[in-house]
Protein backbone atom coordinates (compact mmCIF):
# COMPACT_ATOMS: atom_id res chain seq x y z
CA UNK A 1 0.00 0.00 0.00
CA UNK A 2 1.30 3.44 -0.86
CA UNK A 3 1.72 5.64 2.23
CA UNK A 4 -0.65 8.11 0.59
CA UNK A 5 -3.61 5.74 0.52
CA UNK A 6 -6.29 5.30 3.15
CA UNK A 7 -7.96 1.90 3.48
CA UNK A 8 -11.22 0.88 5.10
CA UNK A 9 -12.02 -2.58 6.35
CA UNK A 10 -14.97 -4.20 8.08
CA UNK A 11 -15.61 -7.12 10.39
CA UNK A 12 -16.92 -10.20 8.60
CA UNK A 13 -19.57 -12.49 10.13
CA UNK A 14 -18.39 -15.78 11.61
CA UNK A 15 -21.70 -17.52 12.29
CA UNK A 16 -23.78 -19.76 10.02
CA UNK A 17 -25.31 -19.90 7.52
CA UNK A 18 -22.33 -20.07 5.21
CA UNK A 19 -24.28 -18.57 2.31
CA UNK A 20 -24.91 -15.50 4.47
CA UNK A 21 -21.21 -15.12 5.23
CA UNK A 22 -20.26 -15.31 1.56
CA UNK A 23 -22.99 -12.82 0.64
CA UNK A 24 -21.76 -10.41 3.32
CA UNK A 25 -18.19 -10.64 2.01
CA UNK A 26 -19.33 -9.95 -1.54
CA UNK A 27 -21.45 -7.03 -0.30
CA UNK A 28 -18.46 -5.45 1.46
CA UNK A 29 -16.54 -5.50 -1.80
CA UNK A 30 -19.46 -3.88 -3.60
CA UNK A 31 -19.58 -1.21 -0.88
CA UNK A 32 -15.98 -0.27 -1.58
CA UNK A 33 -14.21 -1.75 1.42
CA UNK A 34 -10.59 -2.77 0.96
CA UNK A 35 -10.53 -5.72 3.38
CA UNK A 36 -12.60 -7.82 5.74
CA UNK A 37 -11.34 -9.29 9.01
CA UNK A 38 -12.49 -12.22 11.11
CA UNK A 39 -12.00 -12.48 14.86
CA UNK A 40 -10.45 -15.69 16.16
CA UNK A 41 -12.61 -16.75 19.10
CA UNK A 42 -13.59 -20.02 20.67
CA UNK A 43 -15.80 -18.39 23.32
CA UNK A 44 -17.52 -15.02 23.37
CA UNK A 45 -17.32 -12.36 26.07
CA UNK A 46 -20.87 -13.06 27.22
CA UNK A 47 -21.81 -15.51 30.01
CA UNK A 48 -24.26 -18.19 28.99
CA UNK A 49 -26.33 -17.37 32.10
CA UNK A 50 -27.39 -13.99 30.69
CA UNK A 51 -28.00 -15.31 27.17
CA UNK A 52 -31.78 -15.46 27.56
CA UNK A 53 -34.47 -13.56 25.62
CA UNK A 54 -35.55 -11.44 28.58
CA UNK A 55 -32.04 -9.94 28.72
CA UNK A 56 -30.61 -10.40 25.23
CA UNK A 57 -32.90 -10.18 22.17
CA UNK A 58 -30.47 -12.23 20.07
CA UNK A 59 -31.00 -15.22 22.38
CA UNK A 60 -34.45 -15.75 20.85
CA UNK A 61 -32.85 -16.93 17.59
CA UNK A 62 -29.33 -17.97 18.63
CA UNK A 63 -29.15 -20.64 21.32
CA UNK A 64 -25.63 -19.87 22.56
CA UNK A 65 -23.40 -16.79 22.67
CA UNK A 66 -20.41 -18.98 21.81
CA UNK A 67 -21.06 -19.53 18.10
CA UNK A 68 -17.81 -19.00 16.19
CA UNK A 69 -16.69 -20.62 12.98
CA UNK A 70 -12.97 -21.07 12.39
CA UNK A 71 -11.69 -17.84 10.77
CA UNK A 72 -8.94 -19.44 8.71
CA UNK A 73 -11.43 -21.79 7.08
CA UNK A 74 -13.71 -18.82 6.39
CA UNK A 75 -10.88 -16.97 4.64
CA UNK A 76 -10.35 -19.93 2.33
CA UNK A 77 -14.08 -20.28 1.66
CA UNK A 78 -14.48 -16.55 0.97
CA UNK A 79 -11.59 -16.14 -1.45
CA UNK A 80 -13.83 -16.81 -4.46
CA UNK A 81 -16.66 -14.59 -3.20
CA UNK A 82 -14.67 -11.39 -3.78
CA UNK A 83 -11.82 -10.96 -6.23
CA UNK A 84 -10.40 -7.70 -4.89
CA UNK A 85 -10.81 -7.73 -1.10
CA UNK A 86 -8.01 -8.66 1.23
CA UNK A 87 -8.83 -11.10 4.01
CA UNK A 88 -7.49 -10.78 7.53
CA UNK A 89 -7.64 -12.82 10.71
CA UNK A 90 -7.44 -10.28 13.46
CA UNK A 91 -6.17 -11.33 15.73
CA UNK A 92 -5.07 -14.81 16.72
CA UNK A 93 -2.58 -15.83 19.39
CA UNK A 94 0.59 -17.90 19.39
CA UNK A 95 -0.47 -20.10 22.30
CA UNK A 96 -3.39 -22.05 20.83
CA UNK A 97 -1.74 -21.86 17.41
CA UNK A 98 1.93 -22.80 17.36
CA UNK A 99 4.01 -20.34 15.29
CA UNK A 100 5.24 -23.05 12.90
CA UNK A 101 1.75 -24.40 12.25
CA UNK A 102 0.42 -20.86 11.92
CA UNK A 103 3.16 -19.98 9.44
CA UNK A 104 2.11 -22.98 7.32
CA UNK A 105 -1.54 -21.92 7.50
CA UNK A 106 -0.67 -18.35 6.55
CA UNK A 107 1.37 -19.47 3.55
CA UNK A 108 -1.43 -21.80 2.47
CA UNK A 109 -3.99 -18.98 2.60
CA UNK A 110 -1.53 -16.75 0.77
CA UNK A 111 -1.87 -19.18 -2.14
CA UNK A 112 -5.63 -19.71 -1.74
CA UNK A 113 -6.27 -15.94 -1.84
CA UNK A 114 -3.55 -15.23 -4.41
CA UNK A 115 -1.63 -12.96 -2.10
CA UNK A 116 -4.56 -11.28 -0.35
CA UNK A 117 -4.24 -12.76 3.15
CA UNK A 118 -3.23 -10.76 6.24
CA UNK A 119 -2.30 -12.51 9.47
CA UNK A 120 -3.05 -10.56 12.64
CA UNK A 121 -1.44 -11.72 15.89
CA UNK A 122 -1.56 -10.60 19.50
CA UNK A 123 -0.89 -11.82 23.01
CA UNK A 124 -4.20 -13.65 23.34
CA UNK A 125 -7.27 -13.46 25.56
CA UNK A 126 -8.00 -15.40 28.71
CA UNK A 127 -11.39 -16.60 27.50
CA UNK A 128 -9.73 -18.43 24.57
CA UNK A 129 -6.95 -19.95 26.69
CA UNK A 130 -7.86 -20.54 30.34
CA UNK A 131 -10.87 -22.82 29.62
CA UNK A 132 -8.51 -24.99 27.55
CA UNK A 133 -6.02 -25.29 30.38
CA UNK A 134 -3.52 -23.10 28.54
CA UNK A 135 -1.42 -20.61 30.46
CA UNK A 136 0.06 -17.51 28.88
CA UNK A 137 2.80 -16.41 31.23
CA UNK A 138 5.02 -13.65 29.83
CA UNK A 139 2.60 -13.01 26.95
CA UNK A 140 4.58 -10.27 25.18
CA UNK A 141 7.83 -12.24 25.37
CA UNK A 142 6.03 -15.24 23.86
CA UNK A 143 4.59 -13.01 21.13
CA UNK A 144 8.04 -11.66 20.28
CA UNK A 145 9.52 -15.13 20.08
CA UNK A 146 6.64 -16.36 17.97
CA UNK A 147 7.08 -13.51 15.52
CA UNK A 148 10.81 -14.16 15.30
CA UNK A 149 10.22 -17.87 14.69
CA UNK A 150 7.68 -17.19 11.96
CA UNK A 151 9.98 -14.69 10.25
CA UNK A 152 12.72 -17.30 10.31
CA UNK A 153 10.45 -19.92 8.71
CA UNK A 154 9.19 -17.47 6.09
CA UNK A 155 12.76 -16.55 5.12
CA UNK A 156 13.99 -19.96 3.95
CA UNK A 157 12.76 -23.38 2.80
CA UNK A 158 15.66 -24.97 4.68
CA UNK A 159 15.56 -26.54 8.13
CA UNK A 160 15.87 -24.02 10.95
CA UNK A 161 16.47 -24.10 14.69
CA UNK A 162 15.16 -21.56 17.16
CA UNK A 163 15.89 -21.39 20.86
CA UNK A 164 13.61 -19.25 22.98
CA UNK A 165 12.38 -19.27 26.53
CA UNK A 166 8.88 -20.16 25.30
CA UNK A 167 9.27 -21.50 21.76
CA UNK A 168 11.76 -24.04 20.42
CA UNK A 169 12.25 -25.24 16.86
CA UNK A 170 14.53 -28.13 15.89
CA UNK A 171 15.05 -28.86 12.23
CA UNK A 172 11.71 -27.34 11.21
CA UNK A 173 11.29 -26.55 7.52
CA UNK A 174 8.54 -24.92 5.50
CA UNK A 175 9.33 -25.77 1.92
CA UNK A 176 6.09 -24.06 0.91
CA UNK A 177 7.03 -20.65 -0.46
CA UNK A 178 4.86 -17.51 -0.73
CA UNK A 179 2.46 -16.97 -3.60
CA UNK A 180 4.30 -13.82 -4.63
CA UNK A 181 7.59 -12.14 -3.91
CA UNK A 182 6.94 -11.69 -0.19
CA UNK A 183 5.32 -13.79 2.53
CA UNK A 184 1.88 -12.84 3.85
CA UNK A 185 2.04 -9.71 6.00
CA UNK A 186 1.89 -10.05 9.77
CA UNK A 187 0.02 -7.32 11.64
CA UNK A 188 0.60 -6.98 15.36
CA UNK A 189 -2.02 -5.90 17.88
CA UNK A 190 -0.08 -4.00 20.54
CA UNK A 191 -0.62 -1.16 23.01
CA UNK A 192 2.03 -1.32 25.74
CA UNK A 193 5.66 -0.19 25.36
CA UNK A 194 7.18 -3.63 24.76
CA UNK A 195 4.42 -4.70 22.39
CA UNK A 196 4.75 -1.48 20.40
CA UNK A 197 8.48 -2.11 20.06
CA UNK A 198 7.75 -5.61 18.79
CA UNK A 199 5.29 -4.24 16.24
CA UNK A 200 7.88 -1.77 14.97
CA UNK A 201 10.67 -4.32 14.83
CA UNK A 202 8.82 -7.39 13.54
CA UNK A 203 5.43 -6.38 12.15
CA UNK A 204 4.31 -5.50 8.63
CA UNK A 205 1.29 -3.76 10.11
CA UNK A 206 0.12 -2.51 13.48
CA UNK A 207 -3.53 -2.93 14.57
CA UNK A 208 -4.34 -1.42 17.98
CA UNK A 209 -7.79 -0.93 19.48
CA UNK A 210 -8.06 2.84 19.76
CA UNK A 211 -10.64 5.64 19.67
CA UNK A 212 -8.60 8.72 20.64
CA UNK A 213 -6.29 10.52 18.24
CA UNK A 214 -3.83 11.66 20.91
CA UNK A 215 -3.39 8.16 22.28
CA UNK A 216 -2.98 6.80 18.77
CA UNK A 217 -0.33 9.37 17.87
CA UNK A 218 1.76 8.52 20.94
CA UNK A 219 1.62 4.78 20.26
CA UNK A 220 2.37 5.21 16.57
CA UNK A 221 5.44 7.30 17.40
CA UNK A 222 6.72 4.42 19.56
CA UNK A 223 6.17 1.93 16.73
CA UNK A 224 8.02 4.18 14.30
CA UNK A 225 10.91 4.68 16.74
CA UNK A 226 11.30 0.92 17.09
CA UNK A 227 11.12 0.42 13.33
CA UNK A 228 13.83 3.00 12.73
CA UNK A 229 16.01 1.53 15.48
CA UNK A 230 15.77 -1.85 13.73
CA UNK A 231 17.01 -0.26 10.50
CA UNK A 232 13.76 -0.81 8.63
CA UNK A 233 12.36 1.31 5.82
CA UNK A 234 10.16 4.27 6.75
CA UNK A 235 7.06 2.55 5.34
CA UNK A 236 7.83 -0.94 6.66
CA UNK A 237 4.86 -0.94 9.04
CA UNK A 238 1.32 -0.07 7.93
CA UNK A 239 -0.43 1.87 10.72
CA UNK A 240 -3.89 0.41 11.25
CA UNK A 241 -6.59 1.06 13.82
CA UNK A 242 -9.43 -1.13 15.09
CA UNK A 243 -12.35 0.99 16.25
CA UNK A 244 -15.82 0.04 17.50
CA UNK A 245 -18.70 2.39 16.70
CA UNK A 246 -22.34 2.83 17.62
CA UNK A 247 -24.06 5.07 15.12
CA UNK A 248 -27.45 6.81 15.11
CA UNK A 249 -29.05 9.94 13.68
CA UNK A 250 -27.69 12.04 16.57
CA UNK A 251 -25.13 11.70 19.34
CA UNK A 252 -27.66 11.42 22.16
CA UNK A 253 -29.46 8.52 20.51
CA UNK A 254 -26.20 6.71 19.80
CA UNK A 255 -25.09 7.07 23.41
CA UNK A 256 -28.48 5.88 24.65
CA UNK A 257 -28.21 2.76 22.47
CA UNK A 258 -24.68 2.04 23.73
CA UNK A 259 -25.52 2.58 27.39
CA UNK A 260 -28.69 0.50 27.16
CA UNK A 261 -26.80 -2.57 25.96
CA UNK A 262 -25.99 -5.29 28.48
CA UNK A 263 -23.63 -6.90 25.98
CA UNK A 264 -21.54 -3.77 25.52
CA UNK A 265 -21.02 -3.67 29.29
CA UNK A 266 -19.43 -7.12 29.14
CA UNK A 267 -17.19 -5.95 26.31
CA UNK A 268 -16.19 -3.01 28.52
CA UNK A 269 -15.04 -5.52 31.15
CA UNK A 270 -12.24 -6.53 28.77
CA UNK A 271 -10.66 -3.11 29.27
CA UNK A 272 -7.77 -2.34 31.59
CA UNK A 273 -7.86 -1.12 35.16
CA UNK A 274 -6.38 2.15 33.89
CA UNK A 275 -9.49 2.83 31.84
CA UNK A 276 -11.71 2.41 34.90
CA UNK A 277 -9.41 4.50 37.09
CA UNK A 278 -9.49 7.27 34.50
CA UNK A 279 -13.17 7.61 35.34
CA UNK A 280 -12.72 7.26 39.08
CA UNK A 281 -13.63 3.58 39.45
CA UNK A 282 -11.84 0.34 40.23
CA UNK A 283 -12.14 -2.46 37.70
CA UNK A 284 -14.91 -4.89 38.81
CA UNK A 285 -12.43 -7.75 38.37
CA UNK A 286 -9.93 -6.14 40.75
CA UNK A 287 -7.16 -3.60 40.90
CA UNK A 288 -4.49 -3.74 38.24
CA UNK A 289 -6.19 -6.22 35.93
CA UNK A 290 -6.38 -6.18 32.17
CA UNK A 291 -9.76 -7.61 31.27
CA UNK A 292 -8.57 -9.36 28.11
CA UNK A 293 -6.12 -11.41 30.14
CA UNK A 294 -8.38 -11.86 33.17
CA UNK A 295 -12.04 -12.10 32.20
CA UNK A 296 -13.46 -15.57 31.53
CA UNK A 297 -17.27 -15.58 31.15
CA UNK A 298 -17.85 -19.32 31.45
CA UNK A 299 -19.20 -20.58 34.76
CA UNK A 300 -20.63 -17.25 35.84
CA UNK A 301 -24.18 -17.40 37.19
CA UNK A 302 -26.85 -14.89 36.27
CA UNK A 303 -26.65 -12.89 39.50
CA UNK A 304 -22.86 -12.66 39.43
CA UNK A 305 -22.87 -11.76 35.74
CA UNK A 306 -25.43 -9.00 36.12
CA UNK A 307 -23.51 -7.68 39.11
CA UNK A 308 -20.34 -7.38 37.04
CA UNK A 309 -22.21 -5.62 34.23
CA UNK A 310 -23.86 -3.20 36.67
CA UNK A 311 -20.45 -2.31 38.09
CA UNK A 312 -19.28 -0.93 34.74
CA UNK A 313 -19.76 2.87 34.77
CA UNK A 314 -21.46 4.51 31.81
CA UNK A 315 -18.32 6.53 31.15
CA UNK A 316 -16.28 3.34 30.72
CA UNK A 317 -18.80 1.90 28.26
CA UNK A 318 -18.49 5.04 26.16
CA UNK A 319 -14.70 4.87 26.51
CA UNK A 320 -14.62 1.59 24.57
CA UNK A 321 -16.14 2.92 21.35
CA UNK A 322 -17.18 5.96 19.35
CA UNK A 323 -20.89 6.64 19.75
CA UNK A 324 -22.46 9.36 17.67
CA UNK A 325 -23.97 10.63 14.48
CA UNK A 326 -22.30 10.01 11.11
CA UNK A 327 -20.68 13.44 11.33
CA UNK A 328 -19.32 12.74 14.81
CA UNK A 329 -17.92 9.37 13.81
CA UNK A 330 -16.36 10.78 10.64
CA UNK A 331 -14.76 13.59 12.62
CA UNK A 332 -13.33 11.31 15.30
CA UNK A 333 -11.96 8.87 12.72
CA UNK A 334 -10.51 11.70 10.64
CA UNK A 335 -8.54 12.81 13.71
CA UNK A 336 -7.09 9.29 14.04
CA UNK A 337 -6.15 9.35 10.36
CA UNK A 338 -4.52 12.73 10.93
CA UNK A 339 -2.55 11.08 13.76
CA UNK A 340 -1.13 8.57 11.28
CA UNK A 341 -3.60 5.73 10.67
CA UNK A 342 -3.79 4.44 7.11
CA UNK A 343 -6.01 1.38 7.58
CA UNK A 344 -9.22 1.68 9.59
CA UNK A 345 -11.04 -1.45 10.68
CA UNK A 346 -14.44 -0.10 11.68
CA UNK A 347 -16.66 -2.49 13.60
CA UNK A 348 -20.33 -1.53 13.75
CA UNK A 349 -21.49 -2.54 17.24
CA UNK A 350 -24.94 -1.01 16.82
CA UNK A 351 -26.70 -4.26 15.80
CA UNK A 352 -25.15 -6.03 18.79
CA UNK A 353 -26.36 -3.29 21.11
CA UNK A 354 -29.82 -3.04 19.52
CA UNK A 355 -30.70 -5.51 16.74
CA UNK A 356 -33.62 -3.34 15.63
CA UNK A 357 -31.11 -0.71 14.49
CA UNK A 358 -29.09 -3.01 12.23
CA UNK A 359 -30.32 -1.74 8.86
CA UNK A 360 -30.39 1.95 9.70
CA UNK A 361 -26.95 1.76 11.30
CA UNK A 362 -25.45 0.31 8.11
CA UNK A 363 -26.87 3.22 6.14
CA UNK A 364 -25.63 5.79 8.65
CA UNK A 365 -22.18 4.22 8.85
CA UNK A 366 -21.94 4.37 5.06
CA UNK A 367 -22.67 8.10 5.34
CA UNK A 368 -19.89 8.48 7.91
CA UNK A 369 -17.37 6.69 5.72
CA UNK A 370 -18.32 8.79 2.71
CA UNK A 371 -17.74 11.93 4.77
CA UNK A 372 -14.46 10.54 6.05
CA UNK A 373 -13.16 9.75 2.57
CA UNK A 374 -13.85 13.33 1.57
CA UNK A 375 -12.30 14.86 4.69
CA UNK A 376 -9.35 12.57 5.32
CA UNK A 377 -6.01 14.35 5.01
CA UNK A 378 -3.69 13.28 2.20
CA UNK A 379 -0.23 13.15 3.73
Amino acid sequence: MSPRELEFSAAAPARPPMDGILAAVARRQEQGFDAVWWADHLLHWFPTSIWVPDLVPQAATQASPHVWMDPFTLVAASAAAADRLRFGVGVTDLVRRHPAALAQTALTLDHVTKGRFILGVGTGEALNLSPLGMANAHPVARLEEGLEAMRLLFATPDEVDFDGAHITLRGVALGLRPFGAAPPPIWVAAHGPRGLRAAGRLGDGWLPLCREAGEYAAMWAAVQDASRAAGRAADAVTPGCYTRVVVAEDDATAERIALGSLLLRFIALTGSAEVFLRHGHEHPLGAGVVGLTSFVPTGLGRRESLGLAAAVPDAVVLDTLIAGSPATIAGRLAAIVDAGARHLQIVNMTPLADPSQAAVSERLLAEALTDLRRAAPNP
